[in-house]
């Protein structure tokens, strides 16, 4: 009978033992909890940063995920949450940082703004030492003080390039408080640029404005965007512009903020969340150790800024990229904006159902040597910059018109997948940003998103304007569902389209209701429109509607297959946008302007 039990005991023994090691391990972290706890559901951990150490002392040989459960609530980070190769799955297998049940994690880089006291005319001030951007309240963003107010605009009268001043109605301009920190934001066709003002001087019934160094001396070498008459613009902040509810104003030297409440908001109670980090969340491997088989589901990424444009202006060039340098007639050098999550050296990582908002540059970016990444399912919704950038944009020195084309493969971005997401209310405050951009991808794969509501295109797919050898190939743009795009620039499309890819497809999308703003100056808004080299692309069964200025725009073009396109096929219409399994992800969408 003993020999039983002890055979009996090793039998038990052996199964608890060997169960564990293949059990999913998970890990639980609350707002509520405490670092010191054992990341349990019952006694979670504070902070992502102690599960991601807890994860780092089991994952290097897993039998079976390991997954971090995020309860409800607001994680304020106060630094950059840094991931490497060391946060990898092992052996197939993937870590997983999840959204616990259907609560609400919110991942935040901002900051609370309390103690607000009523002033003058309805104005509530507080104070803060941070420098920002965007403001948010209760969740909605605020408008930061400008003339004339949102959604009207006025209009210069021309670009004086002999003296390097913009000449406008003289009743426009005057001498405001702060007055080097009050910005000018004109519209050059297809980008805005951000102008801090140095001086002017009115002369008659015009008034000569001079822009403030180094963006004086870029934006009147470079050739392009295009400066042209009659361009609108507007100014933004200062104290005098703050005339309306919903806007506010920081006062650089007081640190005072100001802010005029819409109706129904109690400044006793109301959440106001100013952002400080510019990036939340880095995943950054090297070549030879790369970031793999990590999760990212349910979490929603808020309140991430940039204050370069503030703090120096910024002219952008396209798709978000800004001029940092110009040599001769054209050749431009530029820098990409920062994103709220940043990726880069990473393969099979997977974003599902995440909520990208409230966002002060680019949601996601997938920058350089990634592969097999599925970014799935998401929504990118009231951001100020790209809903998502994808891949180099020229190479590492970042030449505004250089080909991309690497000495080691590694770094390029290929075979990544971008599908089933609502990409919406993006450009808030860089018009000129695009939906999804990809500068020099290969076989990348983006179907069956919804993109709607942007003041530029769609989805951008290429860089450098040649029709030359590059990195590009087999790129695929299908089943998508785009309209109301370009509703304030011009010169871009639903879908947009630079440079040599062969054996590239644009298929089956649906792209329609595309007009021209009134206020937009310059070239034509297409529903496809192929750019400078585009080259190797079939274009097959794309359904177009109201379409005001043309459905297929070609510049400067190679080889482009057409075939049926501009149909009313009902079953590309009814298949276009989001796939069944993912229509639930519109309730998500937030109903706020």
């Amino acid at each position: 009978m003993r020999n039983h039990v002890t055979a009996l005991s090793f039998i038990l023994l052996f199964i608890l033992i060997f169960g564990a090691a293949n059990a999913q391990q998970s890990f639980y972290v609350s707002p509520g909890g405490d670092d010191d706890n054992p990341g349990t559901l019952i006694r979670p951990f504070a902070t992502i940063a102690k599960a991601q150490r807890a994860v780092r002392r089991i994952n290097s040989d897993m039998r079976s995920d390991i997954v971090v459960y995020l309860r409800g609530g607001r994680y304020q980070l106060s630094s950059t949450l840094k991931f490497d190769a060391r946060d990898s799955g092992s052996n197939g297998h993937r870590v997983i940082y999840s959204a616990y049940q259907d609560e609400v994690p919110v991942i935040s880089g901002g900051v609370t703004i309390r103690k607000w006291g009523k002033g003058k005319n309805g104005v509530y001030t507080s104070r803060s030492q941070g420098t920002f951007r965007q403001l948010y309240v209760n969740g909605r963003r605020a408008i930061r003080a400008r003339t004339p107010d949102a959604g009207s605009y006025h209009r210069l009268k021309l670009w004086n390039e002999r003296d390097r001043e913009i000449i406008i109605d003289s009743t426009l301009i005057r001498r405001w408080s702060n007055f080097r920190h009050v910005e000018m934001i004109p519209q050059l066709h297809w980008a805005e640029a951000i102008l801090p003002l140095e001086s002017f001087e009115k002369a008659g019934p015009y008034a000569h404005v001079v822009p403030q160094e180094p963006e004086r001396a870029l934006i009147f070498k470079r050739m392009y965007p295009v400066k042209s008459e009659n361009e609108a613009f507007h100014f933004e902040n200062a104290l005098e512009f703050l005339d309306q509810p919903g806007e506010w104003y920081h006062d650089p030297v007081s640190k005072k903020l100001y802010y005029r409440p819409r109706s129904g908001e109690d400044m006793q109670t109301a959440i106001v969340i100013a952002p400080e980090l510019e990036t939340l969340i880095q995943i950054t491997g090297t070549f030879d150790d790369p970031v793999h088989h990590l999760t990212f589901t349910g979490i929603t990424f808020s309140h991430a800024g940039w204050n370069l444009p503030r703090d120096t202006g910024m002219l952008s060039t396209q798709a978000g990229f800004y001029s940092i340098r110009v040599e001769g007639s054209n050749v431009q050098y530029f820098s990409r904006p920062p994103a709220a999550v940043y990726v880069a050296a990473a393969h099979h990582l997977r974003f599902e159902r995440n909520h990208f908002t409230h966002l002060g540059a680019t949601g996601l970016d997938l920058h350089y040597g990634t592969h097999d990444d599925v970014i799935i399912g998401n929504v990118f919704e009231d951001i100020s910059g790209n809903g998502m950038l994808h891949a180099r944009f020229s190479g590492p020195d970042e030449k505004h018109t250089r080909l991309y084309n690497p000495d080691d493969m590694r770094d390029i971005c290929a075979n990544d997948t971008i599908s089933n997401n609502i990409v919406t209310r993006i450009g808030r405050d860089y018009p000129g940003c695009c939906g999804i951009a990809c500068g020099f991808p290969r076989a990348v794969i983006i179907e069956h998103n919804d993109i709607f509501d942007l003041p530029y295109t769609g989805i951008s797919v290429g860089w450098s304007w040649m029709d030359e050898d590059n990195v590009m190939q087999d790129n695929q743009i299908r089943y998508n569902h785009i309209y109301n795009v370009v509703t304030l620039l011009c010169d871009g499309g639903g879908i947009y389209t630079l440079s040599k890819q062969p054996n590239s497809m644009i298929k089956e999308n649906y792209i329609h209701d595309i007009y021209r703003s009134q206020w937009a100056v310059g070239s034509l808004n297409n529903g496809i429109f192929l750019d400078q080299g585009s080259n190797g692309l079939t274009l097959e069964r794309n359904v177009f509607e109201n379409i005001q200025e043309g459905t297929i725009r070609h510049h400067d073009t190679s080889t482009i297959v057409s075939i049926k396109n501009d149909t009313q096929d009902q079953r590309v219409k009814d298949n276009a946008g989001l796939t069944p399994a993912f229509h639930d992800i519109r309730s998500r969408l937030s109903q706020l302007e």
